[in-house]
């Protein structure tokens, strides 16, 4: 359509032009001794136009033709610019498919190809993941020390990479001093965040693992599931490295949330390092303050255990045995639920309500923990036949188990 109506533009103005030349009838006349010349003005225009372009199409081949080495010197940048973009990508798409080897050949090519400050660094850090995922460390060292001499200034993505790289290497030390430069720039990143607390919880360090999650919480960056756990690993971490005396433990405690409190897995980590401390009531209430609204079988089996420690809990076991058995309605056949109240009334010397507890607990489940119990309290009774069964039978479950 464009073409056809250029055709009828030009044609209209050649019949313009025509029909111009025909109304005008001047003449010029050259005269140039001896010689004289009469020419019609429409034959005069039409040199000029002529001679117009001949001339100008001989300035337009000269000027050219001097600027043919730019033209030229522009065109090879122009196509190493092009090479060096190909190769990019080409590292690119080699690395998300995993073929790291053709990565880090195509990523040197674009280095050496590129001319921008920008292309070369994204290529150089491109070069330096490739060579780590084959565990070229050298070969990665050298792509990041190229990536500092083209850009002097920090950067987040070479930062970044180094950090993440050192930190697979188990480099974390490396990785923190990285992640220190990271937050100078920019502090609430939270793929830095996110990284720091993977190299905090891998050093086992509590203290900064909680502050980390609790920036991460207030943005929305971490899903709180994940969050609860990582919450947990640094409670069960504090309590482990808890040295101190009682005292420090119980002010620990009160301080936390009381949802966190409501953990079986850390009230029992709690607990059992209250018991090793003879801090025997406080144990009970934080395994019965847990059990209330979180059931669980790891607790009700610590607190069976209560008679057996070193500094034996036997001033509230009255008291323990009337709080269990207040459960009893609720988890009337939990084999461990019976035989905590077997141990519990063994330790209290209430002979028969143990008996029939640890019998209640080997009818729901038999297990090597009551059978062993019923037998020792039968022995201690002098009844020697009636416990010889149950010594049998500790020994049969323990032998099936390690098959």
């Amino acid at each position: 359509m464009r073409a056809l109506l250029l055709l009828l533009a030009f044609c209209t103005a050649a019949v313009a032009l025509t029909l111009l030349m025909q109304v005008n009838d001047g003449f010029a006349l050259i005269v140039l001794p001896p010689y004289r010349i009469d020419l019609s003005l429409n034959a005069v225009i039409l040199l000029q136009l002529v001679a117009f372009a001949v001339v100008y199409g001989l300035l337009r081949l000269v000027f050219v033709t001097l600027d043919l080495p730019n033209r030229v010197r522009a065109y090879h940048l122009q196509r190493a610019e092009q090479q060096a973009r190909e190769n990019l990508l080409e590292a690119l798409q080699a690395f998300l498919e995993g073929r790291y080897n053709r990565c880090e050949k195509a990523a040197a090519k674009a280095m050496e190809l590129e001319n921008r400050v920008e292309s070369k660094v994204l290529a150089a850090l491109l070069g330096a993941r490739a060579a780590h995922m084959i565990r070229d460390y050298d070969k990665r060292d050298g792509y990041l020390a190229q990536v500092e001499s083209f850009d002097q200034r920090p950067n987040l993505a070479t930062l970044m990479t180094r950090a993440e790289l050192l930190f697979d290497q188990r480099l974390t030390d490396d990785a923190l001093h990285a992640l220190e430069q990271v937050k100078k720039l920019a502090p609430k990143l939270t793929s830095g965040l996110r990284l720091e607390l993977r190299i905090r919880q891998k050093r086992n360090e509590p203290e900064p693992m909680l502050k980390l999650l609790e920036q991460l919480q207030k943005s929305d960056a971490i899903d709180a599931l994940q969050a609860e756990q990582l919450r947990l690993h640094a409670y069960l971490l504090q309590v482990q490295g808890n040295h101190g005396g009682g005292k420090q433990l119980r002010d620990w405690w009160a301080k936390l949330p009381a949802s966190d409190r409501l953990q079986p897995r850390l009230a029992a980590a709690v607990a059992r390092r209250l018991l090793s401390l003879g801090e025997c009531q406080l144990a009970g209430k934080v395994i019965i303050d847990t059990l209330e609204k979180n059931w669980d079988q790891e607790l009700i089996e610590l607190f069976g255990q209560f008679p057996e420690w070193e500094t034996p809990c036997t001033d509230n076991l009255l008291k323990n045995i009337q709080r269990a058995e207040t459960w009893l309605p609720q988890h009337p056949n939990d084999a461990e639920l019976l035989l905590a109240l077997g141990r519990l009334c063994h330790a209290q010397e209430l002979w028969g309500k143990a008996q029939s507890y640890l019998e209640a607990s080997i009818a729901v489940r038999p297990s090597v923990a009551a059978h062993l119990e019923l037998a020792e309290m039968l022995e201690q009774h002098g009844r020697h036949d009636q416990a010889s069964p149950h010594f049998k039978a500790c020994l049969k479950l323990a032998l099936h188990a390690r098959q």
